[in-house]
């Protein structure tokens, strides 16, 4: 077996490799965000694009098609990611020709960039192998643009693979799972994950808590390509708020806002220390913020489960909505004013 992107990849890797001689239409690798879908099936094109494969089947990065495609030039590969991402991973982006006013890059797949592959599935093989489109994130795929997905993952060109990758296999649109074989890819063990994040040049400070705080998801750990992440000084601004429990007044939640509280990031935070709570209240210990366990149980002695879900749900709503919240500052005093409540604030 060739060494594939991360050490917790061999497994799923291994099962792609046995997929080689009677490939799919299109293979969907699956799990959450950080743990290497992407790079996988970005790893995966790279073997089906390899014109000189060393002897165990690995790519031998110095062809013609791997110089190309490593430089994103290849003719025989597309990759449709969002604009979003194209930025976080240096990759291209085909823009659309309706200019846009909003300055927020987009976090879905859109219509136009699978409108632009068709000149490419009409075309023949340029350098005599196999054709690959990798498409991620495939949840951020909506219905409208995979409708033109659709139609060419039904009847894709001779040799024309489709390689799909997603953080959150439940988001996927039915009708794009149903025509894909699936691959999950777990999470790896802690200490797995933390001695790769050890031997990282750039490796946290932090590497238990950088781990525990991206759920376990070793290569989120180390670089949050997400953009939920907030500055340093309003993360202790919220850890300070959520950490008075009871005692939280409005005076606190009017007087802390700022700027720096960027709605999808502490929904994001909020999410994670509800969770959180709801493990400790439970008698277990918190899977995100693990040097908060005494903190945790002192604020939840005087709140019901019952609160502690109805909050929970509260928060997941908010985290549906937060790309598109009708004032910041507004979902930000409703959110906290919720989680008093919730914990038993006189308000």
């Amino acid at each position: 077996m060739a060494l594939t992107p991360y050490p917790w990849l061999e497994e799923a890797a291994g099962r792609l490799d046995a997929m080689q001689d009677h490939l799919p239409n299109a293979i969907l690798i699956h799990g959450m965000a950080g743990v290497g879908t992407y790079e996988l099936a970005r790893w995966f094109a790279e073997r089906l694009l390899c014109e000189s494969p060393n002897m165990d089947g690995s790519a031998c990065g110095q062809c013609q098609g791997c110089r190309m495609l490593h430089a994103n030039t290849h003719p025989d590969c597309r990759i449709v990611v969002s604009e979003f991402l194209a930025n976080a991973l240096d990759l291209p982006y085909t823009p659309t020709d309706v200019a846009s006013s909003s300055k927020k890059l987009s976090r879905e797949v859109r219509i136009h960039q699978f409108r632009a592959l068709s000149d490419f599935f009409n075309m023949a093989p340029h350098r005599g192998g196999k054709r690959v489109v990798l498409v991620y994130p495939t949840d951020m795929v909506r219905a409208e643009a995979a409708a033109s997905l659709l139609k060419s993952m039904e009847e894709p060109p001779e040799g024309m693979i489709f390689l799909l990758a997603a953080d959150d296999i439940d988001a996927v649109l039915p009708t794009i799972r149903s025509r894909s074989r699936l691959l999950r890819v777990g999470v790896p063990n802690r200490d797995e994950a933390l001695q790769w994040l050890k031997a990282q040049k750039r490796s946290p400070k932090a590497p238990e808590e950088a781990l525990a705080m991206a759920g376990g998801a070793p290569i989120l750990a180390l670089k949050d390509t997400t953009g939920y992440t907030l500055t340093t000084k309003a993360q202790k601004t919220l850890h300070d708020l959520l950490a008075k429990g009871a005692s939280l007044t409005p005076d606190n939640i009017i007087r802390s806002y700022s700027v720096d509280m960027t709605v999808p990031a502490v929904a994001l935070y909020l999410s994670r220390w509800c969770y959180d709570l709801l493990r400790v209240k439970s008698g277990s210990t918190p899977h995100f913020f693990i040097h908060e366990g005494e903190v945790m149980t002192a604020i939840t002695n005087g709140a019901s489960m019952k609160n502690l879900l109805s909050l929970n749900a509260a928060v997941a709503e908010m985290r549906r909505s937060a790309e598109h919240p009708l004032s910041a500052r507004q979902v930000w005093e409703g959110a906290l004013l919720v989680y008093a409540k919730a914990l038993g604030a006189p308000l």
